[in-house]
Parts: C-alpha cells; structure tokens; sequence
C-alpha cells in the first residue's frame, strides 16, 4: 500500500534503500496521527524480513517541514489515563521497531521537527539537517501540560546528555540545525539545497562501513557530563536541581508536567531501556486526562484556530508590502521593531530626533539579543535594521499599504494626526490606531474615509505580549479589518477581532479586577497581601504590581474612559487619583506602590496609607481575597459576552490569556467558571453583591445558565 491520503508514501529503489516520504495532502504542515504509526509500523515489519534491505531514509516533500508533531486534535481526544498510556505505548512500539532494524537509519531534517517529528529521528540511527531557518527540531511537549511519550525522554537524554535533555524537555524549546549538531542532536548539516543527496550520502557510509561499527560520525560528549550521568549522587544532584528550579518557576500542583518530565529523564539512567519507556508511557498517562493539560491544549487549538478564522472574514486583505509607523514611542518603537523582524519595510516618523534614535537603539539591542543566543547572524542584523527608515515629516507616506498610529492616547490628537495623513494616503490604504481605550468611532468621527479606520491594540511589551485586539469600528470596512488581522498574524500575534468600546476586552474585563483590589486596599488590605494571593491564583503578579507595571496614570485614564462609558458600576475609589496627584507613577518614576531601586522593586511603599487617609490594617484569607478580584474579573468577562463585544466564550478566555497573563492552567476566566460551576458563580456573586453592593450583581447570562443548566463550554472542555 503506497497511500497518499495518509500524508506518507514510501519506494524502494535499486540499491535497496526504502525512502519514507511525509506529505499531507492538502495542508501546511505534516502531523502523526495514529494510522500513520499503523501505516510505518506495516513498513517497517515488512522491511525487516525484506532480504534485499540496506537503509531506510525518511524525508518529507514539504518545503521547511518535516513533521510539527502529533495531530493535537488526536491528543485532546484522549478521555482518560489508561487510553494516554496505552496510545504512547503504541507510538513506542512503532519507533522501538525501527531503533531495531538491523539497517541503518537516516532522517534527513529540512524544516520543523517537533514532538513526534523528533522522537521519529531519535529513532534513526543518523540525523542530518539543512542549513536553513526553517529548520527548528525540539520537544515542545511540556507546553502542552504533556512529556514525550514515544521514547524522547529515554532516548534524548541518552544521546545528548543528561544537562542537554533537561534543557531541551523542560523548556520545549527548538533549536535550529547548528545548535541541534553542538549539543550532539544532529549528526550533519548541509546546504538546503542538498538535503536529500547528503542524508543519502552519510546512508550510503554507514553501509558501506559495516554499521553499527563506530566512525560513520563523530560522536563525543565532554567527560563531565558522562560523569554526571554515570556517577550516582551527582546524578541525583543535578535532577534535584532541576525539580527546585521548575518548581520555583512553576508550582508543580498547577503545572505537573515539568516534575513529571524530570522523573522519566531520571528512569532513562536507572532503569533498563523498556522498563524506562514503560514508565514514561505510564505519566503520559497520568498528565493526559489532567485539567492542565486539557486547558492547556485547548489554548493551543484556540490560537490555532483564531489564525485560521481569517478565512471566514467578508472581504479579502490587502496586500501589505510597506507600512509606516507614527510615533517612535515605547509603542511605537515596538510595532516597528517587530515589523521589521518580519522583513516588512516601515518608515517610523516621529517629530522628536531622539524618539527615534531611542526607537532605533532598543530594536539593535533586541537584535542583539537574538545575535549572542545565536538565533540570527550578523547580517540579518543588519538587513533588519535597514528595513525601519527613520524620518521627521511625513515622507514617502503616499507609497505604504497602511498606517499604524502609536501617539500619545489623547482623542484630539489622534484625531488631528488622521486628519493630516488621510489625503496624503493612497485611497485604498488603512489606518490603524494602537489604542488602549479610546472607541475607534470617535477616533473617526471627523474622517473623510472612516471606512480604512480600524484599531489595532498591542500590548506592552510588543515583543513578547502575542495579542493585538484588532477593534472594528462602526464604520470600518470589512477589508480593513482583514488586512490589520492578516498583519497582526504575520507579525506572529494572535488577533482578536472585538466590537469597539470602552476599554473594548481585555482592558475593561481588567479594570474590574483592578478596582476591586483597590476597594479591598480602601478597606485596609495589604498592598503585598493582596498581591500575595493573587499569584498564588496563577497570576504573573499582583494587581498593585501590574498597576505599577502600567503606570499609575496610565490606568487611571483607562478607568475614567470606562467610567465614562460604562457608568458607575465601573468606577473605584479614587487611590489612582489620590498617588498620581503626589507624583506617583509607578516603576517609570520609582515611586509606585511600591519602591524601586534602579528599576527594581524593593518593597511596598509604606506611605500609601498616610495618603489614603490610614485605614485599620485588614486581614483577609487568601481564599477570600482571590475570590473577590477573580469573580469581578469573571462577571466582567460574562457581560462582556453577552454585549457580544466578542463572537464566542474562547475569544474571551484567550485574550485574557494572552494580554494579561490569567493562569494558563485554568484555561481563562470562562473556563474557570466552568470547572468552579456556574450555579456555585452565581450564588457567590450575589452574596458579594449583597455585602459590598451593585458592582457585583451577576451578569445575566449566569441566571440563564443556571436555569438552564448550561456551561460556555460542553462536557468535557471543548470549544
């Protein structure tokens, strides 16, 4: 059988070499899935009895890709332990058999390799790699709240060493084909051009030498870390230094998988090989029917899925082949920076000299960044860097596909900078504001074309913040809002397509979490208390800590926008009002909630109760203070929906995921009432609302639910 549908084809040639060749018809990217595994298992039974055998090379006919890894749809589907378990002894039977062919094996790496994809060419006797960016080969597993579970963490470590393999599970991340051959992943790399010939060539060596006979590559690992693997107490000491270091990073009650991932390394080194896959196939078990990695899954197919939802959009996207920046700010600075990262030409016009010139040193030193972790040459450097075009008025504008505004968040000045720019823009060009709050439609009520005025919301920092709201105004035509979303993904973010409004998602939902921390301040509760148990919900920080991060007076003008906007329930007591008026911003100006020293926090301001007037010290649980930030959160998130501000319950949870940090492990705010129970939501919010007023009356969609007996999300998690 030589099936094309599966997504694998294979042929024999005259040397007696079988050649496996992976290409999924009709998609990107190529994925494993179970009848693949049965398909190469068939191969590989009948190769082995095959008396004319003398290799076997895999390869894939997909330019830059090799294998992505496992379908994650098949792996979402696993209901429970036993059913985990057992589909990873599979997959281990499958590769166990080609480890044990007595022919040798080449994998030759022209693209992405991961998961699966990796485990596969562990498998191989060899493995050689393009030259190419493309190239990127890791175990991204734990990303998922999994391990490796067809023999990665018995196989990985036993080639690259112990310190290598728990770098590479543990942090899941890639690496391109250069890094892959120093830390010994990798046999060979060559030229792109020359993949196939090479990979056939080193097959060709190992044959012609006699493998399994040493010297058909070179292999060696420094004697150290053969010393670390093989003396006991040293191993047990560097395995006890990566379970504090995951578990300082992570508590290992939310995120299991690290811990998980640690033991089954350690069974690679103190059991024999099948009592080790054994085990590992045993936690793939245990950690697949967790709620983690359910949630955690489900994240990743929502990402995907939201990238993919541009082609349901009404019109098609421009082509965008040059943009300009307005505003050379942190901001703007940012949006520029990652444009260029992405080979897209863009002009940066600020009216400052050293806006610009400040813009253009933090984008070298992100480069430079990348340049010492050797993720970029030299070269590129300077290739990317000549892609931002710095200038003082408004040259060469004519020729850019769309505008991205980043000025300062004053209405009439962003208004006043469309009105300047619109008549010089070619007629079809859009115009995206990066506003926090603003509504879009004011932005452009005095336009002359309305219709190319959409918003484009990053998030600080640009670089590594992955959500950009893209805000569609009343007026906004169908194809700006397509071409700001097909540039937001090609900038590598995930857009969130939201109805125009106060705060429009992520930061109204916010603001009702940051208020009620400062109710519960007004009332006497700790800055660092607070704080506290807000990261021992899962947080990144606390919301006295985010608020600082932000800057205070950039949060109080937020708050007023929304309660502008949405009346009283979305106003607090004004703390904001009160430090910013005593000059206090936050980290940018040192003084905050907290102290900093050069840039660092050093402690919540004992001040800040004199200038609140020095409420009674209150001490609250926990448990009591998680529950009133987190249900205000909630309900805002409810209302949210239900003002259809966004289409579906996942665009909510994602956002709010990816622009605020909310614990990936709990899946989002909605999710989260959903593992609490939406009668248990309801119920508390309407105690809340009874001891501490109106703020937290329940969304009506909560009493519907619970009439109804609905959830956001079906039995058992899916979107």
């Amino acid at each position: 059988m030589n099936d094309d549908s599966l997504g694998m084809t294979h042929s024999w040639d005259a040397a007696g070499i079988l050649s496996i060749v992976f290409d999924r018809p009709g998609e990107r990217v190529n994925l494993l899935t179970p009848e693949i595994l049965q398909e190469l298992s068939r191969l590989l039974r009948q190769a082995r009895g095959h008396p004319d055998l003398r290799g076997v090379l895999f390869k894939s006919s997909k330019p830059g890709m090799f294998i992505a890894g496992m379908d994650v749809e098949r792996i979402a589907a696993v209901r429970d332990s036993r059913e985990g378990a057992e589909a990873a002894r599979f997959g281990q039977s499958v590769f166990q058999q080609l480890a044990d062919l007595e022919r040798p094996s080449v994998c030759a790496i022209g693209g992405t390799c991961l998961g699966g994809g990796t485990e596969l060419a562990l498998a191989c006797a060899f493995r050689v790699a393009a030259d190419a960016p493309e190239v990127r080969i890791g175990l991204p597993e734990v990303k998922l709240g999994i391990i490796p579970g067809f023999g990665g963490t018995q196989r990985l470590p036993r080639l690259v060493g112990l310190a290598g393999a728990l770098d590479l599970i543990l942090t899941g991340r890639s690496l391109d084909a250069r890094a892959a051959k120093k830390v010994g992943l990798v046999d060979e790399v060559v030229p792109a051009a020359y993949l196939e010939r090479e990979g056939a060539g080193l097959l060709a060596r190992a044959i012609a030498e006699g493998w399994p006979r040493a010297g058909v590559v070179s292999r060696s690992r420094p004697w150290t870390g053969q010393a670390l693997e093989g003396i006991g107490p040293l191993r047990r000491a560097v395995l006890g230094q990566a379970r504090r270091r995951a578990a300082a990073k992570a508590d290992p009650r939310d995120y299991p998988a690290p811990s998980k991932a640690i033991e089954a390394i350690e069974s690679a080194f103190a059991l024999p090989p099948a009592a080790g896959l054994d085990h590992e196939a045993r936690l793939v078990g245990e950690l697949i029917a967790n709620a983690t990695t359910k949630n955690l899954i489900w994240l990743f197919r929502t990402q995907a899925a939201l990238k993919s939802r541009r082609a349901l959009a009404q019109a098609a996207p421009r082509r965008i082949r040059r943009i300009a920046v307005i505003g050379a700010g942190i901001m703007g600075g940012g949006i520029a920076q990652i444009a260029a990262q992405q080979d897209i030409p863009v002009r940066l016009k600020d009216l400052q000299p050293e806006a610009i010139l400040s813009a253009l040193r933090t984008a070298r030193a992100l480069w430079s960044s990348q340049l010492r972790r050797r993720r970029i040459t030299p070269r590129e450097v300077m290739q990317k860097m000549a892609c931002i075009a710095p200038t003082l008025d408004d040259t060469g504008v004519r020729h850019v596909d769309l505008v991205i505004e980043a000025v300062v968040e004053n209405l009439e000045v962003k208004q006043r900078v469309l009105a300047d720019l619109e008549r010089r823009l070619d007629e079809r060009a859009v115009f995206a504001s990066n506003t926090s709050s603003l509504p879009i439609s004011d932005i452009a009520a005095r336009a002359l074309y309305p219709e190319r005025v959409v918003g484009m919301h990053f998030f600080n920092p640009v670089h590594r913040m992955p959500l950009i709201e893209v805000i569609a105004g009343r007026r906004s035509s169908p194809e700006a809002i397509a071409t700001v979303q097909e540039l937001a993904i090609r900038l590598g973010k995930v857009p969130v397509v939201v109805k125009d409004g106060p705060g429009f998602l992520v930061n109204r939902i916010l603001t009702f979490y940051v208020n009620e921390a400062l109710h519960l301040l007004a009332e006497g509760v700790q800055i660092e208390a607070a704080d506290r148990a807000m990261r021992g919900f899962g947080m990144p920080v606390g919301p006295f800590e985010l608020l600082d991060e932000v800057g205070l007076d950039t949060a109080r003008h937020v708050g007023g926008v929304l309660e502008a906007g949405l009346g009283q329930r979305a106003g607090g007591p004004d703390v904001l009002g009160t430090l910013v008026d005593a000059g206090r911003l936050g980290k940018k100006n040192g003084r905050g909630f907290y102290r900093y020293r050069r840039g660092r926090r050093a402690g919540a301001d004992g001040a800040i109760t004199g200038l609140l007037g020095a409420p009674p010290v209150r001490e609250l649980p926990p448990e009591t203070l998680q529950e009133r930030m987190v249900l205000a959160l909630v309900n805002e998130a409810a209302r949210c929906l239900e003002e259809r501000v966004v289409r579906e319950a996942g665009d909510v949870d994602l956002a709010m995921v990816l622009g605020t940090g909310f614990p990936p492990f709990r899946g989002g705010p909605l999710r989260h009432a959903d593992s609490v129970g939406i009668p248990i939501v309801a119920d508390r919010l309407s105690r809340l609302a009874a001891a501490h007023g109106e703020r937290f009356r329940p969304a009506a969609a909560f009493e519907e639910m619970v009439r109804g007996r609905r959830r956001y999300y079906p039995e058992g998690g899916e979107a």
